[in-house]
């Protein structure tokens, strides 16, 4: 089941789009199950219980707690980078302070079937790629961990470090080597770095800081391609 979240203080508009969603699901099969909330307060709360959202259109200008604001708390109070967010509002001029956020899309009110369509098809996409899995050897033994799980990589004495949220996992591989398989939201930052996008919570010119704390610096021969992969991958233009 794929679900998807729609949260908008407007009735009307929360029917429309999930029309529109179940119209997508009619023609394509997908097996999609649709959540509303009206408050930005209660998807929130339903999201700190783990209610489960792999798409989700969110209001920018909610009566209360705007979707920007809940947009930072799912980032990086929830810690989830996983949930794709499209934004959707009735003027065009937030795009500075959505950057952190990395939504997927942005859609202008009235909204448009199309738009909703392909934001759909472009979170699937990255719902599929992110469900894939990483395969290597430790210890003897083939193992496989999905790519969105893994935060970062980096290489110390002819070996890999894999770090997640849990463990760091150690094999034999060259950084240079990893680099050219990984999916594009996985960015080289340092010689000896390679970090997952979606678990990048700040970034500035000289470090990133991940989500779970660590700071790391991108090194001056870097900076300028990570910037432009950044700024591409914020504004779901990276593939």
């Amino acid at each position: 089941m794929y679900y998807v979240g729609i949260c908008d203080d407007e009735r009307a508009a929360c029917a429309q789009i999930a029309e529109m969603v179940y119209e997508y699901d009619n023609r394509n099969k997908v097996g999609i199950e649709v959540l509303i909330w009206y408050t930005g307060e209660a998807l929130y709360q339903d999201m700190r219980k783990n209610k489960s959202v792999d798409l989700l259109f969110l209001d920018i200008e909610l009566v209360s707690t705007d979707g920007i604001q809940i947009g930072r708390q799912i980032r990086h109070e929830l810690e989830d980078q996983d949930v794709s967010i499209a934004y959707i509002s009735s003027k065009s001029s937030y795009a500075l302070e959505l950057f952190k956020i990395h939504p997927i899309d942005f859609l202008i009110k009235p909204i448009n079937a199309q738009d909703v369509y392909d934001t759909i098809d472009e979170a699937l996409r990255l719902y599929n790629r992110n469900n894939t899995v990483f395969e290597y050897r430790a210890n003897g033994y083939s193992c496989k961990i999905p790519y969105r799980d893994i935060h970062y990589f980096y290489s110390e004495n002819k070996k890999i470090n894999m770090v997640t949220a849990e463990s760091v996992t150690q094999f034999t591989g060259k950084i240079k080597d990893l680099a050219g398989v990984l999916p594009g939201n996985f960015i080289q930052i340092h010689q000896s770095f390679i970090i997952n996008m979606n678990h990048m919570s700040e970034c500035s010119y000289e470090l990133v800081r991940m989500s779970g704390g660590a700071q790391l610096n991108i090194s001056q021969p870097y900076r300028k391609q990570v910037r432009k992969q950044i700024m591409d991958y914020a504004w779901g233009q990276d593939s």
